[in-house]
Protein backbone atom coordinates (compact mmCIF):
# COMPACT_ATOMS: atom_id res chain seq x y z
CA UNK A 1 0.00 0.00 0.00
CA UNK A 2 1.53 3.52 -0.32
CA UNK A 3 2.06 5.60 2.51
CA UNK A 4 0.10 8.81 3.33
CA UNK A 5 2.96 10.95 1.95
CA UNK A 6 3.16 9.22 -1.46
CA UNK A 7 -1.05 9.99 -1.91
CA UNK A 8 -0.79 13.54 -0.98
CA UNK A 9 2.75 13.65 -3.97
CA UNK A 10 0.84 12.12 -6.83
CA UNK A 11 -1.14 15.07 -7.87
CA UNK A 12 1.98 17.25 -7.68
CA UNK A 13 4.08 14.66 -9.23
CA UNK A 14 1.11 14.21 -12.30
CA UNK A 15 1.46 18.11 -12.58
CA UNK A 16 5.14 17.69 -12.85
CA UNK A 17 4.84 15.11 -15.96
CA UNK A 18 2.12 17.14 -17.87
CA UNK A 19 4.67 20.31 -17.50
CA UNK A 20 7.18 17.85 -18.99
CA UNK A 21 5.18 16.44 -21.24
CA UNK A 22 4.00 20.09 -22.38
CA UNK A 23 7.48 21.72 -22.93
CA UNK A 24 9.55 18.22 -24.75
CA UNK A 25 6.53 16.25 -25.46
CA UNK A 26 6.08 12.43 -24.32
CA UNK A 27 8.86 10.48 -23.68
CA UNK A 28 9.86 7.78 -25.99
CA UNK A 29 9.16 3.91 -25.40
CA UNK A 30 11.26 0.99 -26.84
CA UNK A 31 9.29 -0.16 -29.37
CA UNK A 32 7.47 -3.45 -28.88
CA UNK A 33 6.13 -6.10 -31.50
CA UNK A 34 2.61 -4.84 -30.54
CA UNK A 35 3.37 -1.43 -31.13
CA UNK A 36 5.51 -2.49 -34.74
CA UNK A 37 2.27 -4.30 -35.09
CA UNK A 38 -0.18 -1.12 -34.97
CA UNK A 39 2.21 1.13 -36.81
CA UNK A 40 2.68 -0.73 -39.70
CA UNK A 41 -1.55 -1.66 -39.55
CA UNK A 42 -3.09 1.85 -38.78
CA UNK A 43 -6.58 2.07 -37.83
CA UNK A 44 -6.80 -1.76 -37.58
CA UNK A 45 -7.15 -4.14 -34.17
CA UNK A 46 -7.66 -7.49 -33.26
CA UNK A 47 -11.68 -8.18 -32.60
CA UNK A 48 -10.82 -9.65 -29.91
CA UNK A 49 -14.50 -10.20 -28.29
CA UNK A 50 -16.05 -12.15 -30.84
CA UNK A 51 -13.03 -14.08 -31.09
CA UNK A 52 -12.79 -15.20 -27.27
CA UNK A 53 -16.33 -15.70 -27.43
CA UNK A 54 -15.93 -18.36 -30.34
CA UNK A 55 -13.27 -20.29 -28.34
CA UNK A 56 -14.79 -20.36 -25.68
CA UNK A 57 -18.09 -21.44 -26.48
CA UNK A 58 -17.03 -24.10 -29.05
CA UNK A 59 -14.49 -25.30 -26.16
CA UNK A 60 -11.45 -24.33 -27.69
CA UNK A 61 -12.15 -26.72 -30.69
CA UNK A 62 -13.14 -24.76 -33.97
CA UNK A 63 -13.12 -25.58 -37.75
CA UNK A 64 -10.14 -23.31 -38.23
CA UNK A 65 -7.82 -20.85 -36.17
CA UNK A 66 -9.36 -17.63 -35.46
CA UNK A 67 -8.27 -14.89 -38.07
CA UNK A 68 -7.90 -11.27 -37.83
CA UNK A 69 -11.40 -9.21 -39.11
CA UNK A 70 -11.61 -6.34 -41.12
CA UNK A 71 -13.96 -3.93 -38.82
CA UNK A 72 -14.14 -1.12 -40.88
CA UNK A 73 -17.12 -0.47 -41.57
CA UNK A 74 -17.82 -2.15 -38.49
CA UNK A 75 -20.66 -4.96 -37.65
CA UNK A 76 -22.84 -4.98 -34.41
CA UNK A 77 -25.15 -7.69 -35.16
CA UNK A 78 -25.48 -11.03 -37.34
CA UNK A 79 -28.98 -12.31 -38.72
CA UNK A 80 -30.22 -15.27 -39.99
CA UNK A 81 -31.43 -14.84 -43.68
CA UNK A 82 -32.28 -17.92 -43.97
CA UNK A 83 -31.68 -21.47 -43.46
CA UNK A 84 -31.71 -21.73 -39.55
CA UNK A 85 -33.05 -24.23 -37.92
CA UNK A 86 -32.80 -27.21 -40.55
CA UNK A 87 -33.31 -31.20 -39.57
CA UNK A 88 -30.71 -33.03 -40.91
CA UNK A 89 -29.81 -36.84 -40.94
CA UNK A 90 -26.69 -37.24 -38.56
CA UNK A 91 -23.47 -37.13 -40.55
CA UNK A 92 -25.15 -35.38 -43.62
CA UNK A 93 -24.95 -31.81 -45.19
CA UNK A 94 -28.01 -29.55 -44.27
CA UNK A 95 -30.33 -29.48 -47.74
CA UNK A 96 -29.97 -25.86 -47.79
CA UNK A 97 -26.98 -23.49 -46.99
CA UNK A 98 -27.54 -20.96 -44.46
CA UNK A 99 -27.29 -17.95 -45.18
CA UNK A 100 -26.18 -14.58 -42.38
CA UNK A 101 -26.28 -11.20 -42.72
CA UNK A 102 -23.70 -8.48 -41.37
CA UNK A 103 -25.71 -5.38 -39.64
CA UNK A 104 -24.52 -2.05 -38.67
CA UNK A 105 -25.76 0.21 -35.38
CA UNK A 106 -28.36 1.64 -37.78
CA UNK A 107 -29.30 -1.78 -39.03
CA UNK A 108 -28.05 -1.24 -42.43
CA UNK A 109 -26.21 -4.25 -44.33
CA UNK A 110 -22.42 -4.56 -44.01
CA UNK A 111 -20.57 -5.48 -47.00
CA UNK A 112 -16.57 -6.11 -47.50
CA UNK A 113 -16.58 -8.03 -43.90
CA UNK A 114 -14.71 -10.96 -43.00
CA UNK A 115 -17.08 -13.72 -40.70
CA UNK A 116 -16.05 -16.48 -38.56
CA UNK A 117 -17.69 -19.54 -38.20
CA UNK A 118 -17.06 -22.44 -35.55
CA UNK A 119 -19.34 -25.19 -34.95
CA UNK A 120 -19.32 -26.85 -31.25
CA UNK A 121 -17.77 -30.01 -30.28
CA UNK A 122 -19.53 -33.04 -31.90
CA UNK A 123 -21.36 -30.38 -34.57
CA UNK A 124 -19.57 -31.15 -37.25
CA UNK A 125 -18.03 -28.47 -39.81
CA UNK A 126 -19.23 -25.94 -41.77
CA UNK A 127 -17.12 -24.78 -45.31
CA UNK A 128 -15.69 -21.92 -45.83
CA UNK A 129 -14.63 -21.54 -41.92
CA UNK A 130 -14.25 -17.61 -42.77
CA UNK A 131 -16.13 -15.98 -45.58
CA UNK A 132 -16.35 -12.24 -46.75
CA UNK A 133 -20.29 -10.46 -47.53
CA UNK A 134 -20.92 -9.57 -50.28
CA UNK A 135 -22.81 -6.31 -51.60
CA UNK A 136 -25.72 -7.12 -49.74
CA UNK A 137 -24.11 -7.92 -46.14
CA UNK A 138 -25.23 -11.42 -46.97
CA UNK A 139 -22.33 -14.80 -46.66
CA UNK A 140 -23.54 -17.85 -46.60
CA UNK A 141 -21.82 -22.01 -45.57
CA UNK A 142 -22.74 -25.12 -45.58
CA UNK A 143 -23.10 -27.22 -42.78
CA UNK A 144 -21.94 -30.82 -42.50
CA UNK A 145 -24.26 -31.88 -39.33
CA UNK A 146 -21.63 -34.43 -36.84
CA UNK A 147 -22.35 -37.52 -35.85
CA UNK A 148 -24.41 -36.73 -32.27
CA UNK A 149 -28.42 -36.84 -32.33
CA UNK A 150 -29.97 -33.60 -31.09
CA UNK A 151 -29.19 -29.86 -31.48
CA UNK A 152 -26.36 -28.89 -33.10
CA UNK A 153 -25.01 -25.73 -32.79
CA UNK A 154 -22.66 -23.15 -35.40
CA UNK A 155 -21.48 -19.92 -33.69
CA UNK A 156 -21.19 -17.03 -36.15
CA UNK A 157 -18.73 -13.97 -35.47
CA UNK A 158 -17.86 -10.52 -37.23
CA UNK A 159 -16.09 -7.27 -35.83
CA UNK A 160 -17.90 -7.19 -32.25
CA UNK A 161 -20.94 -9.51 -33.51
CA UNK A 162 -21.57 -12.87 -32.78
CA UNK A 163 -24.59 -14.95 -32.63
CA UNK A 164 -25.57 -18.79 -32.97
CA UNK A 165 -27.84 -21.14 -35.09
CA UNK A 166 -28.68 -24.80 -34.65
CA UNK A 167 -29.55 -27.19 -36.30
CA UNK A 168 -31.47 -30.82 -35.22
CA UNK A 169 -29.38 -33.76 -36.14
CA UNK A 170 -31.92 -36.62 -36.46
CA UNK A 171 -30.95 -40.63 -35.61
CA UNK A 172 -32.52 -41.87 -39.17
CA UNK A 173 -32.01 -45.61 -37.99
CA UNK A 174 -33.73 -44.90 -34.33
CA UNK A 175 -36.53 -42.99 -36.15
CA UNK A 176 -37.73 -45.73 -38.17
CA UNK A 177 -37.60 -48.09 -35.53
CA UNK A 178 -40.18 -45.66 -33.65
CA UNK A 179 -42.22 -45.24 -37.31
CA UNK A 180 -42.70 -48.79 -38.38
CA UNK A 181 -43.75 -50.23 -34.82
CA UNK A 182 -46.39 -52.70 -35.10
CA UNK A 183 -49.55 -51.01 -35.26
CA UNK A 184 -51.64 -50.81 -32.64
CA UNK A 185 -55.15 -51.21 -31.75
CA UNK A 186 -55.98 -48.01 -31.15
CA UNK A 187 -54.37 -46.80 -34.63
CA UNK A 188 -56.60 -49.54 -36.73
CA UNK A 189 -59.66 -48.19 -34.36
CA UNK A 190 -58.74 -44.16 -35.52
CA UNK A 191 -58.41 -44.96 -38.81
CA UNK A 192 -61.97 -46.75 -38.57
CA UNK A 193 -63.41 -44.33 -37.88
CA UNK A 194 -61.95 -41.87 -39.80
CA UNK A 195 -63.38 -43.87 -42.33
CA UNK A 196 -66.95 -43.99 -41.19
CA UNK A 197 -66.93 -40.46 -40.89
CA UNK A 198 -65.73 -39.68 -44.62
CA UNK A 199 -69.20 -38.39 -47.13
CA UNK A 200 -68.15 -40.38 -50.30
CA UNK A 201 -72.14 -39.98 -51.91
CA UNK A 202 -71.81 -37.75 -55.07
CA UNK A 203 -72.63 -34.46 -55.74
CA UNK A 204 -73.00 -31.95 -58.89
CA UNK A 205 -73.06 -35.15 -61.52
CA UNK A 206 -72.24 -33.93 -64.81
CA UNK A 207 -72.29 -36.74 -68.05
CA UNK A 208 -69.19 -35.14 -69.82
CA UNK A 209 -70.20 -37.41 -72.91
CA UNK A 210 -72.00 -40.29 -74.02
CA UNK A 211 -71.37 -42.59 -77.40
CA UNK A 212 -71.90 -45.70 -78.69
CA UNK A 213 -68.63 -48.43 -77.93
CA UNK A 214 -67.46 -51.38 -78.95
CA UNK A 215 -66.76 -53.62 -76.55
CA UNK A 216 -64.33 -56.35 -78.02
CA UNK A 217 -66.73 -56.11 -80.94
CA UNK A 218 -69.83 -56.43 -78.70
CA UNK A 219 -72.21 -53.26 -78.78
CA UNK A 220 -72.05 -51.14 -75.28
CA UNK A 221 -72.68 -47.63 -74.68
CA UNK A 222 -69.97 -45.41 -73.39
CA UNK A 223 -70.70 -42.64 -70.66
CA UNK A 224 -67.80 -40.18 -69.21
CA UNK A 225 -69.29 -38.44 -65.81
CA UNK A 226 -67.64 -36.03 -63.31
CA UNK A 227 -69.36 -35.36 -59.81
CA UNK A 228 -67.48 -34.14 -56.85
CA UNK A 229 -66.16 -35.80 -53.66
CA UNK A 230 -66.33 -32.91 -51.36
CA UNK A 231 -64.70 -30.11 -53.42
CA UNK A 232 -62.99 -32.35 -55.45
CA UNK A 233 -64.37 -33.19 -59.04
CA UNK A 234 -63.58 -37.03 -60.06
CA UNK A 235 -63.91 -38.41 -63.97
CA UNK A 236 -64.25 -41.26 -64.59
CA UNK A 237 -65.89 -43.78 -67.52
CA UNK A 238 -68.99 -46.46 -67.37
CA UNK A 239 -69.14 -49.52 -69.97
CA UNK A 240 -72.64 -50.81 -70.43
CA UNK A 241 -73.48 -53.47 -72.65
CA UNK A 242 -76.22 -52.94 -74.85
CA UNK A 243 -79.79 -54.98 -72.86
CA UNK A 244 -82.86 -54.03 -72.11
CA UNK A 245 -82.91 -55.95 -68.86
CA UNK A 246 -82.78 -53.47 -65.75
CA UNK A 247 -80.77 -54.73 -62.92
CA UNK A 248 -79.39 -57.52 -65.11
CA UNK A 249 -75.25 -57.02 -64.50
CA UNK A 250 -73.25 -56.87 -61.70
CA UNK A 251 -70.40 -54.08 -61.75
CA UNK A 252 -66.76 -54.80 -62.22
CA UNK A 253 -64.69 -51.84 -61.21
CA UNK A 254 -61.13 -51.62 -63.13
CA UNK A 255 -58.49 -49.96 -60.74
CA UNK A 256 -55.47 -49.02 -62.92
CA UNK A 257 -51.75 -49.01 -61.44
CA UNK A 258 -49.25 -46.37 -62.21
CA UNK A 259 -49.84 -42.51 -61.70
CA UNK A 260 -50.21 -41.58 -65.05
CA UNK A 261 -53.69 -41.69 -65.33
CA UNK A 262 -56.11 -44.56 -67.53
CA UNK A 263 -57.09 -44.81 -71.15
CA UNK A 264 -60.97 -46.08 -71.12
CA UNK A 265 -60.01 -48.59 -74.08
CA UNK A 266 -57.63 -50.15 -71.02
CA UNK A 267 -61.26 -51.74 -70.61
CA UNK A 268 -60.44 -53.56 -74.06
CA UNK A 269 -58.40 -55.96 -71.79
CA UNK A 270 -61.26 -56.92 -69.70
CA UNK A 271 -63.56 -57.85 -72.70
CA UNK A 272 -60.82 -59.91 -74.01
CA UNK A 273 -59.55 -61.98 -71.51
CA UNK A 274 -63.26 -62.35 -70.05
CA UNK A 275 -63.81 -64.17 -73.36
CA UNK A 276 -67.61 -64.69 -73.49
CA UNK A 277 -68.21 -63.26 -70.48
CA UNK A 278 -67.86 -59.86 -71.65
CA UNK A 279 -70.97 -58.94 -72.04
CA UNK A 280 -72.33 -59.82 -68.55
CA UNK A 281 -71.04 -57.17 -66.57
CA UNK A 282 -70.83 -52.98 -66.69
CA UNK A 283 -67.65 -51.84 -66.35
CA UNK A 284 -66.70 -49.07 -64.26
CA UNK A 285 -63.00 -47.05 -64.76
CA UNK A 286 -62.43 -44.38 -62.20
CA UNK A 287 -59.27 -41.66 -62.55
CA UNK A 288 -57.22 -40.89 -59.27
CA UNK A 289 -57.14 -37.40 -58.26
CA UNK A 290 -54.78 -34.72 -60.20
CA UNK A 291 -54.46 -37.44 -63.37
CA UNK A 292 -56.13 -37.86 -66.41
CA UNK A 293 -59.24 -39.90 -67.72
CA UNK A 294 -58.38 -39.80 -71.49
CA UNK A 295 -60.83 -41.34 -74.49
CA UNK A 296 -59.66 -40.68 -78.18
CA UNK A 297 -57.82 -37.54 -78.10
CA UNK A 298 -59.81 -35.95 -75.10
CA UNK A 299 -59.40 -35.99 -71.95
CA UNK A 300 -60.34 -34.99 -67.94
CA UNK A 301 -58.36 -34.43 -65.28
CA UNK A 302 -59.45 -35.00 -61.83
CA UNK A 303 -58.83 -32.21 -59.37
CA UNK A 304 -57.23 -32.03 -55.94
CA UNK A 305 -53.75 -33.21 -54.63
CA UNK A 306 -52.69 -36.77 -55.41
CA UNK A 307 -54.41 -39.22 -52.53
CA UNK A 308 -52.14 -42.61 -53.34
CA UNK A 309 -54.28 -45.90 -52.43
CA UNK A 310 -56.53 -44.04 -49.61
CA UNK A 311 -58.52 -41.21 -51.00
CA UNK A 312 -58.10 -43.46 -54.30
CA UNK A 313 -60.80 -45.27 -52.39
CA UNK A 314 -63.35 -42.65 -51.77
CA UNK A 315 -63.32 -41.52 -55.15
CA UNK A 316 -63.98 -44.68 -56.73
CA UNK A 317 -66.89 -45.68 -54.34
CA UNK A 318 -68.32 -42.42 -55.13
CA UNK A 319 -67.84 -43.05 -59.01
CA UNK A 320 -69.52 -46.69 -57.64
CA UNK A 321 -72.77 -44.96 -56.92
CA UNK A 322 -73.16 -42.92 -59.97
CA UNK A 323 -72.69 -46.20 -61.91
CA UNK A 324 -75.49 -47.89 -59.71
CA UNK A 325 -77.97 -44.89 -60.24
CA UNK A 326 -77.06 -43.91 -63.49
CA UNK A 327 -77.02 -47.43 -65.67
CA UNK A 328 -80.26 -49.35 -66.01
CA UNK A 329 -78.49 -52.32 -66.63
CA UNK A 330 -76.57 -52.27 -62.61
CA UNK A 331 -77.28 -54.08 -60.08
CA UNK A 332 -76.02 -53.76 -56.73
CA UNK A 333 -75.52 -57.21 -56.57
CA UNK A 334 -71.92 -59.25 -57.11
CA UNK A 335 -69.86 -56.31 -57.42
CA UNK A 336 -66.32 -56.96 -58.02
CA UNK A 337 -63.09 -55.62 -58.08
CA UNK A 338 -59.88 -55.88 -60.45
CA UNK A 339 -56.60 -53.99 -59.80
CA UNK A 340 -53.11 -53.53 -60.78
CA UNK A 341 -50.15 -52.63 -58.67
CA UNK A 342 -51.49 -49.45 -57.08
CA UNK A 343 -54.80 -50.47 -57.84
CA UNK A 344 -54.82 -53.79 -56.24
CA UNK A 345 -53.76 -51.69 -53.05
CA UNK A 346 -56.82 -49.66 -53.86
CA UNK A 347 -59.41 -52.60 -54.67
CA UNK A 348 -58.34 -54.24 -51.30
CA UNK A 349 -59.13 -51.44 -49.13
CA UNK A 350 -62.29 -50.62 -51.38
CA UNK A 351 -63.45 -53.81 -50.31
CA UNK A 352 -62.84 -53.68 -46.72
CA UNK A 353 -64.30 -50.58 -46.57
CA UNK A 354 -67.57 -51.37 -48.51
CA UNK A 355 -69.52 -54.14 -47.39
CA UNK A 356 -71.17 -54.49 -51.05
CA UNK A 357 -67.80 -55.42 -52.66
CA UNK A 358 -68.19 -59.50 -53.12
CA UNK A 359 -65.17 -60.03 -55.22
CA UNK A 360 -61.72 -59.17 -55.46
CA UNK A 361 -59.16 -59.78 -57.61
CA UNK A 362 -55.22 -58.12 -57.11
CA UNK A 363 -52.41 -58.68 -59.09
CA UNK A 364 -48.94 -57.54 -57.50
CA UNK A 365 -50.40 -54.66 -55.79
CA UNK A 366 -49.15 -53.23 -52.01
CA UNK A 367 -50.74 -55.19 -49.06
CA UNK A 368 -48.31 -53.81 -45.95
CA UNK A 369 -47.02 -50.36 -45.54
CA UNK A 370 -45.37 -51.98 -42.11
CA UNK A 371 -43.42 -54.66 -44.19
CA UNK A 372 -39.75 -54.15 -44.39
CA UNK A 373 -39.72 -53.31 -47.88
CA UNK A 374 -41.49 -50.26 -47.53
CA UNK A 375 -39.54 -49.54 -44.55
CA UNK A 376 -36.21 -49.63 -47.06
CA UNK A 377 -38.75 -47.20 -49.70
CA UNK A 378 -38.58 -44.80 -46.63
CA UNK A 379 -35.37 -45.08 -46.16
CA UNK A 380 -33.81 -44.26 -49.60
CA UNK A 381 -36.23 -41.53 -49.32
CA UNK A 382 -34.78 -39.95 -46.39
CA UNK A 383 -31.76 -40.16 -47.59
CA UNK A 384 -32.29 -38.09 -50.28
CA UNK A 385 -32.42 -41.32 -53.16
CA UNK A 386 -36.60 -42.07 -53.62
CA UNK A 387 -37.17 -44.86 -56.13
CA UNK A 388 -39.15 -43.78 -59.22
CA UNK A 389 -41.59 -45.96 -58.20
CA UNK A 390 -45.93 -45.45 -58.12
CA UNK A 391 -46.83 -42.90 -54.81
CA UNK A 392 -42.87 -42.98 -53.56
CA UNK A 393 -42.56 -38.86 -54.80
CA UNK A 394 -46.23 -38.90 -52.94
CA UNK A 395 -45.33 -40.16 -49.56
CA UNK A 396 -42.07 -38.56 -49.71
CA UNK A 397 -43.33 -35.20 -50.46
CA UNK A 398 -46.28 -35.64 -47.58
CA UNK A 399 -45.19 -37.85 -45.22
CA UNK A 400 -41.14 -38.75 -44.88
CA UNK A 401 -40.26 -35.18 -45.78
CA UNK A 402 -42.59 -33.60 -43.39
CA UNK A 403 -41.62 -35.65 -40.25
CA UNK A 404 -38.19 -35.80 -40.18
CA UNK A 405 -39.06 -31.89 -41.40
CA UNK A 406 -40.93 -31.38 -37.93
CA UNK A 407 -43.84 -30.25 -40.04
CA UNK A 408 -45.78 -32.87 -39.08
CA UNK A 409 -46.16 -35.16 -35.96
CA UNK A 410 -45.38 -39.57 -35.88
CA UNK A 411 -48.37 -40.51 -34.58
CA UNK A 412 -50.42 -39.03 -38.00
CA UNK A 413 -47.94 -40.39 -39.95
CA UNK A 414 -48.48 -43.85 -38.75
CA UNK A 415 -52.01 -43.56 -39.26
CA UNK A 416 -51.03 -42.46 -42.88
CA UNK A 417 -49.53 -46.23 -43.06
CA UNK A 418 -51.91 -47.97 -41.70
CA UNK A 419 -55.14 -46.52 -43.50
CA UNK A 420 -53.26 -47.95 -46.46
CA UNK A 421 -52.16 -51.56 -45.01
CA UNK A 422 -55.25 -53.77 -45.91
CA UNK A 423 -53.43 -56.66 -43.60
CA UNK A 424 -54.39 -54.69 -40.69
CA UNK A 425 -58.19 -55.10 -41.69
CA UNK A 426 -58.03 -58.52 -43.38
CA UNK A 427 -61.19 -59.86 -41.79
CA UNK A 428 -63.47 -57.37 -43.45
CA UNK A 429 -62.14 -58.75 -46.99
CA UNK A 430 -64.35 -60.19 -49.32
CA UNK A 431 -63.62 -63.23 -51.24
CA UNK A 432 -60.06 -62.40 -52.50
CA UNK A 433 -57.97 -63.77 -55.20
CA UNK A 434 -54.28 -63.14 -55.28
CA UNK A 435 -51.32 -63.25 -57.88
CA UNK A 436 -47.87 -62.00 -57.39
CA UNK A 437 -44.11 -62.99 -59.35
CA UNK A 438 -41.67 -63.71 -57.08
CA UNK A 439 -38.82 -61.85 -58.62
CA UNK A 440 -41.32 -58.97 -58.86
CA UNK A 441 -38.76 -55.40 -58.44
CA UNK A 442 -41.54 -53.18 -58.70
CA UNK A 443 -43.74 -54.48 -55.58
CA UNK A 444 -41.88 -56.44 -53.49
CA UNK A 445 -43.59 -60.31 -53.48
CA UNK A 446 -43.37 -59.79 -49.73
CA UNK A 447 -46.89 -58.03 -49.85
CA UNK A 448 -47.85 -60.72 -51.11
CA UNK A 449 -46.77 -62.92 -48.31
CA UNK A 450 -47.93 -60.32 -46.40
CA UNK A 451 -51.43 -61.03 -46.67
CA UNK A 452 -51.12 -64.71 -47.10
CA UNK A 453 -50.18 -65.14 -43.90
CA UNK A 454 -52.72 -62.98 -42.01
CA UNK A 455 -55.70 -65.06 -44.01
CA UNK A 456 -54.18 -67.62 -43.28
CA UNK A 457 -54.44 -67.02 -39.68
CA UNK A 458 -57.79 -66.26 -40.02
CA UNK A 459 -58.70 -69.20 -41.65
CA UNK A 460 -59.48 -68.23 -44.76
CA UNK A 461 -59.46 -70.83 -47.88
CA UNK A 462 -60.16 -71.34 -51.63
CA UNK A 463 -62.36 -70.45 -53.03
CA UNK A 464 -62.86 -67.38 -50.52
CA UNK A 465 -59.22 -66.78 -50.57
CA UNK A 466 -56.51 -68.13 -53.62
CA UNK A 467 -52.90 -66.68 -53.89
CA UNK A 468 -50.59 -67.58 -56.80
CA UNK A 469 -47.40 -67.41 -56.03
CA UNK A 470 -45.50 -67.48 -60.10
CA UNK A 471 -42.04 -68.49 -59.99
CA UNK A 472 -39.42 -66.23 -62.05
CA UNK A 473 -42.23 -63.46 -63.18
CA UNK A 474 -41.96 -59.76 -62.44
CA UNK A 475 -44.38 -57.03 -62.59
CA UNK A 476 -46.40 -57.49 -65.85
CA UNK A 477 -49.77 -59.30 -66.45
CA UNK A 478 -48.59 -61.61 -68.91
CA UNK A 479 -45.58 -62.53 -66.60
CA UNK A 480 -48.15 -64.68 -64.60
CA UNK A 481 -48.59 -67.62 -66.45
CA UNK A 482 -52.42 -68.74 -66.11
CA UNK A 483 -53.77 -65.74 -64.22
CA UNK A 484 -56.19 -64.90 -67.10
CA UNK A 485 -58.44 -68.01 -66.78
CA UNK A 486 -57.94 -68.05 -63.46
CA UNK A 487 -59.50 -64.56 -63.02
CA UNK A 488 -61.76 -65.52 -65.06
CA UNK A 489 -63.26 -68.45 -63.44
CA UNK A 490 -62.83 -66.43 -59.90
CA UNK A 491 -65.43 -63.49 -61.57
CA UNK A 492 -67.99 -66.23 -62.39
CA UNK A 493 -68.95 -66.02 -58.88
CA UNK A 494 -70.01 -62.55 -59.05
CA UNK A 495 -72.64 -64.51 -61.84
CA UNK A 496 -73.81 -66.66 -60.26
CA UNK A 497 -71.73 -69.96 -61.73
CA UNK A 498 -69.03 -70.33 -58.60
Amino acid sequence: MPSSADSRMTPRLRTTRAAHHEAFGPPVRPATALSRRKAARPGRWRPLRALLTLTVLAGCERTSDPVELDPWPSAVAITVVSGGGQPALIGTRLDEPIVFRALDADGRPVPGISVDFVTTPGSGGVEPGRATTDQNGDVSITWTIGPDPGVQTLLVAAGLAATAVTANAIDLEAELEVLFAPATAAEIAAVRADWADRDISPAGLTIELTEAYSLFGSPATLRVVSHLVGEVRHYGAIVAPKTRRAASLPVLMYLHGGDNGVDVDDVQFLAFALGELRDSFVYVIPSYRSEPLRHGDREWTSTGPGGHWDYDVDDALALLNVALALTPQAKPEGLSLLGGSRGGGVALLAGIRDERVENIITLFGPTDFFDQWVREIVREAALGMPRELTGVAHMDSTLVQPYLGGRMELGRVRLELVRRSAVLFAEDLPAVQLHHGVVDETVSVSQAHSLIRVMEALGRQPPEFEAFIYEGAGHEVFDLNGVIPRAAKFLRRALGDG
